[in-house]
C-alpha cells in the first residue's frame, strides 16, 4: 500500500454490512476499510460469505448497512459502478461471440477504452477466437480483462487465478501490483490466502459471516475457523476447472 494513501478517502468502506437469504444470515455486521492502492484478501471456509460480500459491494445484491466506494454510497448509480471492476467466481460469457467482441461490448457499457495495455502481452486469447472454444482458464483471462477496463478505483475479484496456469498467475499478479502502485485497490476472495503471500497487504478472515481477523497476512493462520458452512448463497457453485 502506498504510504500516502492512509489519509485519503477509502477506496472501500463498509459499516455494519449485513446480508440474509430468508432466515439464513450470510453476512453479519461486516465493517472494513480499504485504502487506495491496498491489496486485501478476504478468506474463510466455504459458505462464510466471501462471494456474497463481493456481490454486495459490487451493487449486485441488496444489503443492510452501509458501503461506500471512493466516498460514494453503493446505491446502483452509474458513477459508482464505473469505479468498480468485478470478476465473479463462476465466469459466464456468451458462447457465440469472439474475445474482441466481448471486450468491446463491456468497454462500451463502462465508457472505457477497449484496449487492455495493463495485461502482459499474450495474456488474452486472440481477439478473433470464439468464446465457445476457449478453455476455462482462457475464459477467466477474458473475464479479468473485462474487470480491468477503465482502470477502476476498486477491483473485486473472486478467486481470480483459480483456473490459470503458473505463467498466467504470475502475469496477473504482476499486473495487479502495477495497478496497486498507481492507486487501484483490490479485494480478492480466496479460500487459499497463502497463494497471495508477497502480493496482498493484509488479510480479512470471515467465519459465519463475521470478521474474525483483520490484519497482516502472517497473523491469520492463528485464527480458528470452522471447516465448511456450505454455499455462500442459493445457487452458488464453483465452475469446474479447465
Amino acid at each position: 500500500m502506498r504510504p500516502e494513501a492512509i489519509d485519503e478517502t477509502p477506496a472501500l468502506l463498509t459499516v455494519g454490512l449485513s446480508k440474509a437469504y430468508g432466515p439464513h444470515a450470510v453476512l453479519d455486521e461486516v465493517t472494513m476499510r480499504i485504502s487506495p492502492g491496498e491489496i486485501a484478501v478476504v478468506s474463510g471456509s466455504n459458505g462464510t460469505g466471501k462471494s456474497t460480500l463481493l456481490r454486495c459491494v459490487a451493487g449486485l445484491t441488496p444489503f443492510r448497512g452501509d458501503a461506500q466506494v471512493a466516498g460514494l454510497p453503493v446505491d446502483g448509480r452509474r458513477a459508482v459502478r464505473r469505479m468498480v471492476g468485478y470478476m465473479p467466481q463462476s465466469v459466464q460469457l456468451p458462447e457465440n461471440v469472439t474475445v474482441g467482441e466481448v471486450v468491446a461490448f463491456f468497454a462500451r457499457l463502462r465508457g472505457a477504452d477497449p484496449t487492455t495495455q495493463e495485461l502482459p502481452e499474450g495474456f488474452l486469447p486472440a481477439a478473433e477466437r470464439p468464446i465457445g472454444i476457449l478453455s476455462g482458464g482462457q475464459r477467466q483471462r477474458v473475464a479479468l480483462a473485462v474487470a480491468l477496463l477503465g482502470r477502476p478505483r476498486l477491483l473485486l475479484l473472486d478467486e481470480p487465478v483459480a483456473n490459470l496456469d503458473e505463467l498466467g498467475r504470475e502475469g496477473f499478479w504482476q499486473t495487479l501490483r502495477a495497478l496497486s502502485a498507481d492507486g487501484t485497490a483490490s479485494l480478492i476472495a480466496s479460500p487459499m490466502p497463502s497463494d497471495l503471500a508477497g502480493i496482498a497487504d493484509r488479510a480479512i478472515v470471515l467465519d459465519d459471516g463475521r470478521v474474525v481477523f483483520d490484519g497482516p497476512m502472517n497473523g491469520m493462520h492463528a485464527v480458528p475457523i470452522a471447516a465448511d458452512h456450505g454455499a455462500d448463497e442459493p445457487g452458488d457453485r464453483k465452475e469446474a476447472r479447465a
